[in-house]
């Protein structure tokens, strides 16, 4: 099964949580048709940078009273001409950022209307390739006008499904306002989330931003999809060998696969899960077993925030800078961007390494390794970041130095423990 994105419609309610754009892959952001402003997009997209969310358009009839819930009566040329310059909005802040815009995703009663229209799908494609060009994910139903527009456009389609919405017998959606249109209940939530992700039908699924409860919805979606992602193979025909992901406590998923009915034993080792079982008698899909235990950051608060405070002047600044295209003010305003969760511990004591860096900036490591990295040099190797907490031998690409911070003191041990939340701070500079 390829991965299965989560979507979220995001920047358009005041005080919306954060922590939606961390659970989301991909967010939605209003561009100002039926919700939005300069300010709500600025604000959106600084936290798709700070999290790691991909940014996408979220354009709509232009109806701000309806919030986009009503079909109105305009021309094509009108709308490709709105979604045009709604689409155009986000771009141009996006790129004060230099965050690319990969995704549009038509809102509420258009994305129903100009599936149903060809006129009006196209109308909405030409708007959208104007504004965002060719390189970009159109996000619709799984069938219908939007998947013919974009194909015909050359753009790639994502077909989407809704986790948090009620369906009829015939597939489409239960109509806002009419009992069961709106899926609030865990539950349903995640066994929606596990029909559609399994359906082969689907490439990403939504959870609206105000739906009530929309942070743990998000949470259980997320935690869904990434477990289902987990590779899994067979070994012979009693048997099944699981990748476990860094963030999982390892006795806890000893005990949730071994907790499972039919399964006979599991066995962890540093990477995989062995389930093992009767041939005739296999477990229901055992990934699932590990969605709850799945460590999706920001925890809920539930974890510290540790700020670092760093002076960006590493040997490697001005090379990794030239590498992105960027300069080197910039490379610091990507990794000061992003809040970062420790995903392990080692290879000294108190080394944690953060992820996940803005992609701009990730590099690989060096082809030789330094044979002496100083004291609180600050690093990055492909996805990861890190601060040394001794002087060692290192092959981090170097950017900067950490100011006031002991990552490990033999009364206390390490600093940062796994699933601590970490923020950098430049000073200086």
């Amino acid at each position: 099964m390829t991965e299965c994105l989560l979507n979220v419609d995001l920047g358009e309610l005041p005080g919306e949580d954060a922590q939606l754009y961390a659970l989301a892959h991909i967010a939605n952001i209003a561009c100002g048709g039926h919700a939005g402003d300069d300010a709500s997009m600025r604000h959106a997209l600084e936290l798709c940078e700070r999290h790691g969310a991909r940014a996408g358009a979220h354009p709509s009839y232009e109806d701000r009273e309806g919030f986009g819930r009503r079909a109105l009566d305009v021309t094509p040329e009108q709308l490709r001409n709105q979604i045009e310059a709604q689409c155009a909005r986000l771009r141009a802040l996006a790129t004060e950022r230099r965050l690319p815009v990969r995704y549009a995703k038509p809102h509420g009663a258009l994305y129903h209307a100009a599936n149903a229209a060809p006129a009006l799908a196209r109308a909405v494609v030409d708007g959208v390739v104007s504004a965002l060009g060719t390189d970009v994910t159109l996000i619709g139903p799984g069938a219908g006008a939007l998947r013919d527009a974009a194909r015909a456009a050359g753009l790639s389609y994502a077909r989407e499904g809704f986790a948090d919405r009620g369906t009829l017998p015939d597939g489409s959606l239960i109509p806002r306002g009419q009992p069961g249109a709106v899926l609030t209940d865990h539950a349903l939530a995640r066994a929606n989330t596990v029909r559609l992700a399994t359906s082969g039908n689907v490439d990403t699924v939504c959870v609206h931003g105000d739906t009530p409860g929309a942070v743990e919805l998000a949470r259980e979606v997320r935690a869904t999809l990434d477990a289902l992602a987990l590779p899994s193979e067979p070994l012979g025909d009693g048997a099944l060998r699981l990748v476990l992901p860094e963030g999982i406590e390892r006795r806890a998923a000893r005990d949730a696969l071994s907790a499972l009915p039919r399964v006979l034993d599991a066995v962890i080792t540093e990477e995989h899960a062995c389930v093992y079982f009767r041939p005739d008698a296999p477990p229901e899909e055992p990934r699932l077993a590990l969605a709850r235990l799945l460590r999706v950051p920001p925890t809920n608060g539930e974890r510290p925030l540790t700020t670092i405070r760093v002076r960006y002047d590493g040997q490697d600044l001005h090379a990794v800078a030239a590498r992105a295209g960027l300069t080197e003010a910039e490379v610091a305003r990507c990794h000061t961007a992003r809040e970062y969760t420790v995903r392990c511990v080692g290879f000294l004591p108190g080394f944690a390494y953060l992820g996940e860096v803005d992609p701009r900036i990730a590099v690989p490591r060096l082809s030789t390794p330094r044979t002496r990295v100083p004291a609180l040099a600050v690093g990055i190797a492909g996805e990861r970041t890190g601060v040394y907490p001794f002087a060692s031998p290192g092959g981090w690409n170097l950017i900067g130095t950490a100011l006031d911070f002991t990552a490990f003191t033999p009364e206390q041990g390490a600093a940062l423990q796994l699933g601590d939340r970490v923020r950098f701070e430049q000073v200086g500079g």
